[in-house]
């Protein structure tokens, strides 16, 4: 399994009027938590673009739970718990303290730069994250 942890604190222009978070703002953090998960790994988005490997978006979901405020400070853990093929699935949840804010998924498709076409996921990155899940079920 992959994991990361990341804290932020929320910033004004992130709330509303009553220092609510945005729900539109649930997405950008989910993003922190996917980029530093790599990040923490050594595998920065930017040099498996370079490498010719882009992840865009094909599923979304957020669950809100409670309200996040101006000012708090928030934790974003980030996993992936299931080897990646074609895709990778991110689960998140997001917290303040004890007080869970919200918890979602998102699944990024593993596709050639080049082509903009589907692919598995290749070699190199599929030996780099093999040893935080033990043999793949392929």
């Amino acid at each position: 399994m992959l994991y990361n942890k990341s804290e932020i604190k929320v910033r004004y222009g992130e709330t509303d009027q009553m220092g609510v978070v945005n729900n539109a703002v649930y997405p950008s953090w989910f993003e922190i938590g996917r980029t530093e998960l790599f990040d923490e790994l050594g595998l920065p988005y930017s040099q498996m673009e370079k490498r010719g490997i882009m992840l865009p978006l094909s599923e979304l979901y957020v669950k809100y739970l409670s309200p996040a405020l101006y000012g708090e400070i928030v934790s974003i853990e980030t996993t992936v718990d299931t080897f990646p093929g074609v895709r990778i699935v991110f689960n998140y949840k997001i917290s303040c303290g004890q007080r869970l804010i919200a918890t979602g998924h998102s699944v990024q498709a593993f596709i050639s730069a080049e082509t903009r076409r589907p692919i598995r996921i290749p070699d190199w990155l599929k030996d780099a994250l093999l040893p935080h899940f033990g043999e793949p079920e392929i």
